[in-house]
């Protein structure tokens, strides 16, 4: 068996949890924040208590370890990392066979935030993104621009 793991990046709201869905397979490891926080109880899907997300960083650490050590199989890494060199060091210390980045205009990402009720904060943090974000040369990494409306 072959083994594939893709890091996924891009803003908050970007749909990278619903294009990571839509690419899986059954059997296929996912390392999503807010799914793991989900996991440990918070109640919503984006706007969790901070003892819930601390425990979650640390349960995603540990995932990540064993994507990291995998010898086959599928694992998709989900992110935000607007910067290509912490792409690019994250990817290395996965083993990253790909990287892909979501990158979902502003007032794209803005406006589905505000339709799914995400948090207030979810707009400035999709600002920052984009005030921090650049293309990375490495050749793992390929860009899409999505401009259709997903959920996640």
């Amino acid at each position: 068996m072959t083994r594939r793991v893709v890091l996924v990046c891009g803003p908050p709201a970007a749909g990278k949890t619903t294009w990571v869905a839509e690419h899986a397979a059954p059997g296929d490891r996912v390392v999503d924040l807010d799914g793991i926080c989900q996991r440990l109880g918070s109640s919503d899907s984006h706007n969790h208590p901070e003892h819930v997300r601390a425990q979650a960083r640390r349960v995603r650490v540990a995932e990540e370890t064993l994507v990291a050590r995998m010898k086959s199989g599928t694992a998709w890494v989900i992110r935000t990392m607007p910067e290509p060199e912490r792409r690019n060091r994250h990817a290395s210390a996965l083993g990253a066979t790909e990287v892909v980045v979501l990158a979902t205009a502003a007032d794209e990402a803005r406006s589905r935030a505000a339709a799914a009720r995400r948090p207030a904060w979810t707009g400035p943090v999709i600002d920052r993104w984009w005030d921090r974000y650049r293309p990375s040369t490495s050749r793992l990494e390929r860009e899409i621009a999505t401009s259709q409306p997903l959920e996640g």
